[in-house]
């Protein structure tokens, strides 16, 4: 018995010892001599001044003497990080040094970043190591590694659509408009039948530049007269020149020197804007730029502002409202509001602004609206 036991150990020992054909020997790749970055993605934002670097990592015996290291640059079919416009490049780019003995070291792929104002997107570009001494490129777990794409993302807003009412026809006195006592959709504007009429411009479809057009219609509250109201575009002078009847704190305007004034209204007004078009799901970080003023008085439940964007959907829920208690807390000051685009109104439509007020000296100057994201 003990001479079949040994017999079928030297029988495992020949098989695993013994075997002289080349033909099943198994050789194993050394795969602890390798190159390789350390990550194969950096994100960062166009605003970031830079350097950009990341870690190189040899691993194999230590060397006596210093080792170059190669690399190229290439960019995506789109999207592409340009040299000299996204990004300046370190001096002797293309290659890096590791010292004799190390096993790491930092290298800056990209000395600074060129910060613009433009909204273009983002854009990347990928610093690939060349075959060296051999080695083996990437880390045996992370073979990708012998590439770093450095994403620079964009933080610069792009404009939508915006009105600041700066290419509106108005004039150098203070005119007030004849409020309907009944609803009227759209507005008639006095100036279409009488074009030296002194009165406020509320009706401007047409839209010159990058200014949105806009008209404007009336729901008539309990009221039945029709009276005189401080509604349409004014100019920054009329403003200032007419202290008794603007807020008091309204020292000036803050975008231009034309606005679009609601007051008294004893009924709604409402701006239809023209139709924006670039929204659509692939835009990040949209907002709607809102600068408003209110007048310090009494303001009521019903009195305020209310902004939709309107798709072929509808209305929908409004992007801002802000009635009452909230107006009072705000009133007095101009109010530069920044307010999210919900993610559902990513599409085309356009800008619905309501203003609601009775017949009190609610005032409400709107400056400007703008819808911002990065394409």
């Amino acid at each position: 018995m003990k001479i079949l036991k040994n017999s079928v150990i030297a029988i495992i020992i020949s098989l695993f010892f013994g075997c002289d054909s080349d033909d099943n020997d198994v050789i194993l790749p050394n795969n602890f001599n390798y190159i390789s970055f350390t990550t194969t993605a950096i994100n960062t934002l166009e605003s970031d001044t830079g350097p950009i670097a990341t870690a190189f990592v040899y691993s194999g015996t230590l060397l006596s003497q210093d080792l170059t290291v190669n690399y190229t640059i290439t960019s995506p079919n789109q999207n592409a990080a340009q040299e000299g416009v996204d990004f300046v490049l370190p001096p002797n780019s293309g290659s890096f040094t590791l010292p004799a003995g190390e096993t790491t070291v930092q290298v800056t792929l990209i000395e600074s970043l060129i910060d613009d104002n433009l909204s273009i997107g983002s854009r990347s570009v990928t610093f690939n190591l060349e075959a060296t001494n051999n080695l083996m490129l990437g880390q045996p777990d992370n073979r990708e590694a012998r590439s770093v794409t450095i994403n620079i993302g964009e933080d610069d807003l792009f404009e939508f659509g915006y009105c600041s009412f700066e290419d509106v026809p108005t004039f150098g006195t203070f005119n007030q408009y004849p409020r309907p006592a009944a609803t009227v959709d759209p507005m008639v504007n006095v100036q279409d039948s009488d074009p030296t009429s002194e009165i406020p411009y509320v009706n401007y479809p047409v839209s010159t530049g990058n200014e949105l057009g806009f008209t404007a219609s009336f729901l008539a509250a309990s009221v039945s007269a029709i009276e005189q109201e401080t509604m349409g575009v004014y100019n920054s002078s009329v403003i200032l020149a007419n202290p008794d009847v603007f807020p008091a704190g309204l020292t000036e305007l803050v975008d231009g020197n034309q606005a679009y004034v609601t007051s008294d209204l004893d009924g709604f007004v409402t701006l239809r804007f023209d139709e924006i078009t670039g929204l659509n799901a692939n835009v990040t970080n949209a907002v709607l730029d809102v600068k408003v003023f209110f007048g310090t008085t009494s303001w009521e439940t019903e009195d305020g502002m209310v902004i939709y964007f309107e798709t072929a959907e509808g209305l929908g829920d409004p992007i801002f409202s802000i009635f009452d208690d909230d107006v009072e807390a705000a009133e007095g000051t101009w109010q530069e509001l920044r307010i999210p685009i919900p993610d559902n109104k990513l599409t085309t439509g356009r800008l619905v602004v309501t203003f609601r007020n009775g017949f009190d000296t609610e005032m409400i100057i709107l400056d400007s609206i703008s819808i911002k994201g990065i394409q």
